[in-house]
């Protein structure tokens, strides 16, 4: 049975104020627009992801719970993971081994660089550094999550609000 890992970089969000800690940045408005872009184009590949795991950071969570707005998914979808904030590349592999099987089809919301790190280790793709939105489509041909290894993903699309945009 194949599994998807869909990657999506928060939105762009608004630089860091004075005495403002890092994970209360919001989007900006074109954060906002991005993160509607990005959830009708998962709605347009008839993608509706069994659950959304989002960093706790602010402008993660905005851009988690406005991509599920627009897909139309329950709120309860999203579920808050701290490890997605300020992980390793390491910790960040291990969480997507950790994920539970009866999940065919995971939304995971985190920040750069990290995400595409990982995705072009699980692909071996060539992705770069993902801009804000950036996603990255990756199935696997696995049975269980703990199977997930370096390479054995197959990149089966990548969209960012830049190639959209027109």
């Amino acid at each position: 049975m194949p599994r998807f890992l869909y990657l999506l970089r928060h939105s762009q969000s608004a630089d860091k104020q004075m005495g403002q800690r890092d994970l209360e940045r919001e989007l900006t408005p074109d954060g906002v627009k991005q993160s509607l872009m990005m959830g009708t184009w998962l709605f347009r590949q008839n993608i509706f992801p069994d659950i959304i795991l989002s960093s706790t950071a602010e402008r993660a969570k905005a851009t988690a719970g406005l991509v599920a707005d627009t897909l139309k998914l329950d709120i309860d979808k999203i579920q808050l993971q701290e490890d997605l904030y300020d992980a390793s590349t390491r910790t960040f592999f291990q969480f997507v081994t950790q994920l539970e099987d009866q999940f065919q089809h995971i939304l995971c919301v985190a920040h750069n660089p990290v995400i595409s790190y990982v995705a072009e280790y699980l692909t071996k793709a060539e992705i770069g550094d993902m801009p804000p939105a950036g996603l990255a489509v990756i199935k696997f041909n696995i049975q269980s999550w703990k199977d997930v290894g370096e390479g054995n993903g197959e990149l089966m699309n990548y969209v960012n609000p830049q190639m959209l945009d027109n």
